[in-house]
């Protein structure tokens, strides 16, 4: 009976480790969606969640008042992400990665936001604390 049971623990074992490779393998390399997504218009437009939330930030003299709104389709600009006015520097967040373009002496502080869905990367959220 023990024999029975460790012998169906090895097997269960074995088939949940073979399903996490075997998805691990098939999710898609955010180094290789990068590249795409940086350079070409099209897949930026198709790896965009539309509408797609930006919050942003109007000062006046005291306060500080965040805004969200979705950005349609129709408004989307393409953006290669490469520019001498800013950095742009990736990092992994639990499930996410985010992109930051941070301004070289010009206030720009942008986060774009990108998650998975069913394997593949997608920009989900843009955050603009810029001042």
């Amino acid at each position: 009976m023990i024999k029975a049971k460790l012998k169906l623990l090895l097997i269960t074992i074995a088939i949940c480790t073979g399903a996490y490779n075997c998805s691990a393998q098939n999710a898609e390399n955010f180094k290789k969606f990068w590249k795409s997504y940086t350079s070409d218009s099209v897949f930026q437009m198709e790896r965009t969640k539309f509408p797609l939330p930006l919050t942003y930030y109007e000062y006046d003299e005291d306060n500080e008042t965040e805004i969200t709104e979705d950005i349609g389709a129709e408004f989307w600009l393409f953006d290669n992400f490469v520019d001498e006015s800013y950095k742009a520097r990736t990092e992994k967040e639990n499930d996410m990665y985010i992109v930051t373009k941070t301004g070289i002496e010009n206030g720009i502080y942008v986060r774009y936001y990108f998650a998975t869905t069913d394997g593949k990367w997608y920009l989900v959220r843009i955050t603009d604390s810029s001042n």
